[in-house]
């Protein structure tokens, strides 16, 4: 073997992608597409990961990052044969992207897979809220049976429903609700004016954003200037009796405080798929409160989503070692020093 960049790497001349991947069992679809394109390809799990480490680490043509795969600076060092890490996901928060740019090696992701999936979730839950579907069918269960228990229930016209963030899944739940007759309001320093006026949503600032909104949805990104950018005082700002659903990334909510605004009655539920620690402890204070309904980090899920998600995966992944354009590159300065 070698561990030159750009040489195959395996004794049978084929290149190496190596699949970091706690979630996916089945990698049928992404081995007929590597082994359609002459790769060879190995599967690590974390069980595996320390004994697998030093046989794939420095060979590995391209790594594949699954989005609870942690792929750390120290692991990016070790990567020696490495042209490209193709996030399996839309976040990549995961992926230390400064480590990888050092080493010379492109970051790549897939944003666009699964907006229809996600705006869909994030609507579920806002509906599901709104018209506060948990406490019924927990009433229901008990043995009782009272519409009029769960009031106060706003007519669902009259919300005004506020998006943090304006991007494309952003802006697929705004284009759904707006059948709804809701009043669309947004917050997204980085999105033109011309684009809010094309969906028809009202920008306003941050402030106003959270003043305003009778219903939050979060729709950014989780980085350094978006960690907690939702905590106790910014629940405070919001009207009395509001809800908040996340769908993005746990770590944009401080969740302690989440709960303490819940508690206190200011905010009268949340609906998230997303969580700080994931899975959560079974005494985690916002799994014990019926204010509260949780799904499993879901929102991407549907049949078609996943094959799409996996095709891109790979196809970014064999672009890359190809030297070929990738797409949704997350650091394209690392092309100009690529030496084919």
């Amino acid at each position: 073997m070698t561990s030159k960049k750009g040489e195959n790497t395996l004794k049978n001349g084929k290149h190496l992608v190596w699949i970091l991947d706690d979630e996916w069992v089945d990698h049928s679809i992404e081995k007929a597409i590597y082994e359609q394109n002459g790769f060879e390809v190995k599967v690590t799990r974390s069980e595996a990961f320390e004994e697998d480490l030093p046989h794939y680490a420095p060979y590995a043509d391209a790594v594949v990052a699954q989005v609870g795969f942690q792929c750390t600076a120290e692991l990016i060092d070790k990567l020696d044969s490495c042209r490209i890490i193709s996030a399996s996901a839309v976040g990549f928060n995961h992926i230390d992207v400064e480590a990888a740019t050092r080493k010379g090696i492109l970051v790549s992701h897939v944003p666009e897979y699964c907006s229809e999936e996600v705006s869909d979730h994030a609507i579920t839950h806002i509906l599901t809220l709104a018209r506060r579907f948990p406490a019924y069918n927990e009433q229901v269960k008990r043995g009782e049976w009272d519409p009029m228990d769960t009031l106060p229930i706003k007519r669902f016209c009259n919300h005004t429903v506020g998006l943090l963030g304006f991007g494309r899944i952003a802006r697929k739940a705004a284009q759904k609700l707006k059948g709804f007759g809701v009043r669309l309001i947004a917050h997204d320093p980085s999105v033109s004016e011309e684009v809010f006026d094309e969906y028809s949503v009202e920008a306003v600032s941050f402030n106003e954003l959270l003043s305003q909104s009778t219903i939050l949805s979060l729709h950014v990104p989780l980085k350094p200037d978006t960690k907690n950018i939702i905590s106790y005082d910014q629940l405070k700002m919001m009207p009395q009796g509001a809800f908040i659903v996340n769908t993005s990334r746990g770590g944009v909510i401080n969740e302690e405080d989440l709960y303490k605004a819940i508690n206190e009655g200011h905010i009268a539920g949340a609906g998230l798929d997303v969580l700080l620690n994931e899975p959560p402890h079974s005494d985690d204070p916002l799994l014990n409160t019926d204010k509260v309904f949780v799904t499993p980090h879901s929102a991407y899920i549907s049949e078609e989503a996943i094959v799409e998600l996996k095709t891109k995966t790979s196809q970014n992944a064999i672009d890359g070692v190809a030297g070929k354009p990738v797409a949704n590159t997350l650091n394209p300065q690392v092309l100009n020093e690529i030496k084919l």
